[in-house]
């Protein structure tokens, strides 16, 4: 009996410390991403990186399966802050890979997540006929090989009024990680007439 004891609370200690790392990584990849931003409001961010480290073990387990399931994949997590909430963990949480995508939408008033699996066009537009023009051209830069997250001013900016804010993490076959904070995403028409 003894025995029994031991292993299973060895097995939960060594399951719960390889999701303690990922939760780790994640945390410090996003907390360099805000030290290398252009952006003013990265500063204000850090309360968020806080909370939402707590809030992660809600979803960390699936996405730990998910690098299990999809070893060669790329795996992507998006995860959304409303911008007028200060201190709040992320209202909205989408881990992408192919063309699933595992969401995890806040309750407002439980401190849990609402879990739910769409399935996407290989343009990356869900049953809604929403386009998630984020994930597509982010997948596009690594497929060409770029550093898609050293400038982030490529793809939006922090002179806006509205939206949120969103930390971008890519999670590597290989498990390198690379994280980036985005203020505004601006869409690429939108971007081009912007700029002429």
């Amino acid at each position: 009996m003894k025995q029994i004891f031991f292993i299973t609370t060895t097995l939960i200690f060594l399951g719960c410390s390889v999701v303690d790392k990922l939760n780790n990584q994640i945390d410090q990849n996003q907390k360099k991403s805000l030290k290398n931003s252009p952006f003013e409001t990265a500063k204000g961010m850090t309360d968020e990186l806080r909370i939402q480290k707590k809030f992660r073990t809600q979803y960390e387990n699936e996405l730990q399966s998910l690098l299990k399931a999809h070893p060669n994949d790329t795996i992507i997590l998006k995860e959304s802050y409303d911008f007028i909430c200060l201190g709040c963990p992320a209202n909205h949480v989408a881990i992408y890979v192919d063309t699933m995508i595992v969401e995890f939408q806040k309750d407002i008033f439980q401190k849990k997540y609402n879990k739910n699996i769409k399935y996407l066009s290989p343009e990356l537009k869900d049953p809604s006929g929403y386009y998630h023009y984020s994930i597509l051209e982010i997948k596009s830069e690594i497929k060409k090989g770029n550093k898609w997250n050293k400038n982030p001013e490529n793809y939006g900016t922090d002179k806006c009024f509205d939206g949120g804010h969103t930390f971008f993490t890519i999670i590597y076959p290989s498990g390198k990680m690379e994280s980036m904070y985005m203020r505004c995403w601006i869409p690429k028409e939108e971007r081009y007439k912007i700029k002429e």
